[in-house]
């Protein structure tokens, strides 16, 4: 099964929608906030408005690389339903940081490390995790900061994925 058009239309529209709706909610509520780099207010904030315009593009993008990516999939290894599955983990892992955040519960200072681990034995780099990171964190921090820190993270994921079997498969290769 494919990404067509018309969900990849919705998906974005239903983004976008909500996007402006919780910016909308702010504005007549407490104002619009603004994010700091690093929760440092020295540094350049990022109000969520910024947010409104950049990540409707972004689900656009990701959403057409994943489509492109099952389209030319030969192997049914890159079917919609793992695609969805691996979207709503990374969803529910970024919601989970966001409300321990919030909270100031300290689990993500093993979170995080365990993702990262987990980027040796799975691809945590595919566009719909990056998605899912970014729909799932946004409500707390903004679009703008989960857009950078998880693209940074998707380039991280892709080392920690790929480096380590192209290193294999060089020695398997010359010894072989």
């Amino acid at each position: 099964m494919k990404l067509p058009l018309p969900l990849r239309v919705g998906i974005t529209a239903v983004v976008t929608l909500m996007v402006w709706a919780h910016i909308g909610w702010d504005y007549f509520h407490e104002g619009i906030p603004t994010h700091y780099l690093l929760h440092d207010k020295d540094l350049p904030g990022i109000p969520n408005w910024l947010g409104g315009l950049v990540l409707p593009f972004f689900t656009w993008f990701l959403l057409y690389r994943i489509h492109k990516r099952i389209d030319e999939s030969k192997s049914s290894s890159e079917s919609l339903q793992l695609v969805i599955l691996r979207f709503l983990l990374a969803m529910g892992v970024a919601i989970a940081l966001s409300v321990f955040y919030t909270l100031d519960i300290s689990l993500i200072d093993y979170i995080m490390p365990t993702i990262f681990i987990l980027a040796f034995i799975f691809p945590l780099y595919k566009s719909e995790y990056l998605l899912g990171w970014v729909l799932g964190s946004s409500f707390t921090f903004g679009a703008i900061i989960p857009i950078g820190f998880g693209s940074l993270f998707a380039l991280v994921f892709f080392m920690f994925y790929r480096v380590p079997r192209g290193v294999f498969n060089y020695f398997k290769l010359r010894k072989g």
